[in-house]
């Protein structure tokens, strides 16, 4: 993925506002955004304890977490430039990631439209191997903005 460093400014600016407070998504506080251009965006972890399920394997509702966050910060980048709200969220999960594992996570917009954002984003261990695909579907037809969803004063 070609990624321009302001892109890339943007997206972890956006980033840390989203995981760094006190709701849900500072699940995701250990993701590293990597890479980002207009439409798309990509991550790296490793996989730790506390994002594991009880048998030592990714947590499906991590990944769900992360498919449905990483992709919003895609379609923020893309012409629909909103976050909008989430409409149909789907994870398929191909190969179990274990504690240690280094993964990472390309989303990018298939499609943005006046009332529809359409994305996708494909997770890999260190073989290239796929981990879990996801499709996220977005309303962007009210403007919204980042500030709509986050409270920047926390």
């Amino acid at each position: 993925m070609a990624a321009s460093s302001a892109s890339t400014q943007a997206a972890r600016q956006v980033w840390k506002m989203i995981v760094s407070g006190k709701r849900f998504e500072n699940v995701l506080s250990k993701v590293n955004i990597t890479s980002a251009s207009p439409g798309q965006c990509s991550c790296e972890l490793t996989v730790a304890e506390e994002q594991a399920n009880r048998r030592g394997s990714l947590h499906g509702g991590f990944v769900s977490t992360l498919v449905d966050t990483l992709t919003t910060v895609a379609v923020l980048s893309s012409p629909a430039g909103v976050p909008g709200v989430s409409v149909e969220l789907s994870v398929s999960f191909l190969k179990a990631a274990r504690i240690g594992d280094q993964l990472t996570m390309d989303a990018e917009v298939i499609k943005a439209g006046k009332s529809l954002a359409f994305s996708k984003a494909n997770l890999f261990n260190a073989n290239g191997d796929i981990i879990a695909q996801g499709n996220h579907v977005k309303h962007v037809g009210r403007k919204n903005t980042v500030e709509d969803f986050i409270d920047l004063d926390e």
